[in-house]
């Protein structure tokens, strides 16, 4: 709970919180479009935009949180 309390994201923290975790989202999205595009020969469009936006979405809460706190300062 301290750790949460004493937290403080400037600016920079966040753009560096968001570009890795998008980074992290993407690159992952792009392995599970390959699996699904080995697998069934044609992805759907649909299953690409919801597995890609779940990524996104992860990688910035998880991925991005940490590469925020563990930046140098």
């Amino acid at each position: 709970m301290s750790f949460v309390a004493t937290l403080h994201l400037d600016r920079i923290a966040v753009i560096r919180m968001i570009v890795a975790g998008s980074a992290w989202g993407l690159t992952l999205s792009a392995g599970f479009f390959v699996m699904a595009l080995l697998q069934c020969g044609v992805p759907c469009p649909d299953d690409v935009a919801t597995v890609t936006a779940a990524c996104m979405g992860t990688g910035i809460l998880t991925i991005g949180v940490l590469a925020a706190v563990a930046s140098p300062r």
